[in-house]
């Protein structure tokens, strides 16, 4: 081999370098959202908040910030393929890994596609600790399933217990550490356990109603199957109280449902329509104005993730997945969000405790608030018969 070959081979290798290293430095990010499947809705919820945080951000984002869109279905091998195809378009890093079975599909390729990930609402715990490049806003199955357990039988004195629950990790999540508080850790009783993907489960559960007269009920599903579930108990009959998981509550939901969803209890991550925060009563407003209704805690978390997104993409100076992981890691401090604070430990958790909450008359509301301003009406009544 002639040295002027072996000199055109070495540029030639050198310019291919160049011309990688200049196309992986600049900013795209990839979307992965669940728009078609069981889990739509939720993603239209999603789009909405990050469509949001785009318009807001405007002039700001960086020179050559360039989004590339996904559609997971609802499916996780549909989600590893579009990751594939996100990654090959030059995204280092990507809003995604919606629910948690789609996120522990996209695990591994995170590592062989050399891609940072931070999900909007994937709450297993296992999904942090199982990849360092996997970070997320949203809180983890672990501060729920306690807070739900704490809920039922320290602030509303519920003994018993029957859980409806799908096959899925979000619910392999939570139903242990709400078990743990509950049964071990206050001696309350789990009277069964019904898994609602099986077929005539209804009929399970009708049996396991009768025998145990459960207090309470906890469903661990997402909205459609909730909803399922709420349909069987209110033809049985059921009066006692019913907790359902963060995972069943969107606006369309409660919208087209309002029967079976009233007086429905929830524990959810760090989101309230009422807060007093200016960002968030900003963030709200801007929402009802361009949707003409409120934002759900989806469209909430993926704002606040985009945000992250955009605020990372401008302070990492080499758009290259090790340096953008060092901003996310070391660079985020007690950042400004909608849903909280953000600041993300050594596994990429957020630590943002869950609150419960109540629907009452098709409105969702914080029950703490809930219950002192019915306190404050009671006083107030009874001060008008003492007055009168």
């Amino acid at each position: 081999m002639s040295m002027m070959t072996t000199l055109a081979r070495v540029l030639s290798v050198a310019a291919t370098a160049a011309a990688l290293s200049a196309c992986s430095s600049k900013p795209v990010v990839g979307i992965l959202l669940p728009m078609t499947g069981d889990a739509s809705s939720y993603g239209e919820s999603m789009k909405n908040g990050i469509d949001l945080a785009l318009e807001q951000a405007g002039k700001d984002l960086p020179a050559g910030f360039r989004v590339v869109w996904g559609d997971d279905a609802t499916d996780p091998a549909t989600g590893a393929a579009e990751l594939r195809r996100m990654a090959g378009e030059g995204a280092r890093l990507v809003v995604a890994g919606t629910t948690s079975d789609t996120a522990h599909a996209l695990l591994p390729l995170l590592e062989e596609l050399d891609v940072i990930a931070i999900s909007p609402s994937a709450s297993d715990p296992s999904l942090t600790k199982d990849s360092r490049r996997f970070f997320r806003v949203f809180a983890s199955d672990e501060l729920e399933g306690r807070r739900a357990g704490r809920f039922l039988y320290d602030d509303q004195d519920k003994g018993s217990v029957l859980i409806y629950a799908e096959d899925s990790a979000q619910a392999r999540g939570i139903e242990p550490p709400f078990r743990q508080v509950f049964e071990q850790a206050m001696g309350g009783r789990v009277v069964g356990r019904v898994l609602v993907d099986q077929p005539g489960w209804q009929r399970e559960a009708s049996d396991l109603l009768a025998a145990a007269s459960p207090e309470s009920i906890y469903i661990i599903a997402y909205g459609e199957k909730t909803i399922e579930v709420l349909r069987h108990l209110r033809e049985q009959g059921y009066q006692g109280l019913v907790c359902a998981g963060s995972a069943f509550y969107t606006n369309q939901i409660v919208d087209a449902h309002p029967d079976l969803v009233e007086g429905v209890f929830f524990p959810q991550p760090a989101f309230d329509i009422k807060s007093e925060s200016p960002l968030a009563q900003e963030f709200i407003a801007a929402y009802r104005q361009r949707h003409g209704h409120d934002p759900d805690i989806y469209a909430a978390h993926a704002f606040d993730a985009m945000r992250v997104v955009i605020w990372a993409t401008n302070q990492t100076k080499v758009f290259a997945t090790s340096e953008i992981r060092k901003t996310l890691a070391f660079g985020v401090k007690e950042f400004p969000g909608v849903t909280g604070i953000i600041q993300f430990n050594d596994y990429g958790d957020v630590h943002h405790n869950p609150i419960m909450f109540i629907i009452k008359d098709g409105d969702v509301l914080n029950y703490e608030r809930y219950i002192d301003e019915e306190k404050a009406k009671i006083r107030e009544r009874i001060r008008d018969l003492l007055g009168g």
